[in-house]
């Protein structure tokens, strides 16, 4: 009788393929990853974001709307560095853009991208073809407004006035409260008269665009939508400091009537901190009581601590 020791082992040899096929495809992979990785991490330059917008290359694999996400963030960069695009970049925007993308997305970067660092007379002349021409989709239009105004510039505010007189209709609020919005990025951003612009006769003679966005706004305090009429007091008073909104605003420091216009808790809050900081920004002494009343309560923290901020920053009021 033969022992388990005494038989004859099975030897295993293993074939050298089993470990070469397997490295050279974790190898391919490999190599793969960290081409493409860096591609994906590499700042492509505008002109290079804009070749792959007109049509891309053969290693354009993240497509034409990564590259507009990318063109966006480029965008950005030139804003804070007071930079814009060179002329023939915005020839080239334009150009894409009059095309048509297919691509919403694509449309509205595009759009927000020559508004905000295109040369302007380049790319106000489509920004304001799109936003007059009425065959076109609203939100088109809209994006149009979005550009104009993100372009914080006089010459974009006449188109914006002149959009704002077709959106009068109540239906169209939203529409208005977006003009109104822009216009204020503009108005906001003259801090002197602009003599040089020809504005709508709403200016007066002397005036310029900065005195024509606050006429514009405080003949909205009246618009039959409430959101549009809160809206324009607020950016009356944060922005002109100007106090003509403030009869529209004290309701909003009632919590029984954020309740009656239908506001979940978080939208009570923010229209009574919204509310609070733009009292505060004219010093409105009629609102001085209830704004103190809400920095001593508890009820909502977030409103507790902008009023606490409101006493201390605008109206010199220290607590103890």
């Amino acid at each position: 009788m033969t022992s388990d020791s005494d038989s004859p082992r099975q030897r295993f040899f293993l074939s050298p393929e089993l470990f070469i096929y397997p490295l050279a495809l974790v190898s391919v992979l490999v190599f793969v990853y960290l081409f493409f990785g860096a591609i994906g991490k590499e700042k492509r330059t505008v002109g290079q974001l804009i070749g792959a917008l007109r049509g891309g290359g053969a290693l354009d694999w993240q497509g034409p709307r990564r590259a507009a996400e990318e063109l966006a963030k480029r965008i950005q960069e030139l804003e804070a560095q007071g930079r814009k695009l060179e002329a023939q970049e915005t020839s080239q925007l334009v150009e894409i853009l009059m095309k048509g993308t297919g691509d919403p997305t694509i449309h509205r970067y595009l759009v927000h991208a020559l508004g905000r660092a295109g040369q302007e007379e380049l790319a106000f002349p489509v920004l304001v073809s799109i936003l007059s021409d009425r065959e076109r989709p609203l939100e088109a239009r809209v994006e149009a407004i979005r550009g104009l105004g993100l372009s914080r510039s006089s010459a974009a505010a006449p188109p914006l006035l002149d959009a704002l007189e077709e959106f009068r209709r109540p239906e169209d609020w939203e529409v208005r409260a977006s003009i109104l919005q822009m216009l204020t990025n503009i108005g906001a951003a003259a801090h002197s008269p602009d003599k040089g612009r020809s504005l709508p006769p709403l200016s007066p003679p002397e005036g310029g665009v900065r005195t024509c966005v606050a006429a514009t706004l405080r003949q909205h305090l009246a618009d039959p939508h409430p959101m549009v009429a809160r809206n324009a007091a607020m950016w009356l008073a944060e922005n002109f400091e100007d106090p003509a909104g403030v009869e529209v605003l004290r309701p909003l420091l009632d919590w029984e009537f954020l309740g009656r216009q239908g506001f979940n808790q978080e939208g009570q809050e923010w229209w009574m901190r919204r509310a609070i900081q733009s009292l505060a920004a004219v010093r409105d002494e009629e609102s001085l009581p209830a704004i103190q009343k809400h920095a001593s309560e508890n009820r909502s923290y977030k409103v507790k601590d902008a009023a606490l901020r409101a006493l201390r920053d605008r109206f010199q009021v220290s607590r103890s």
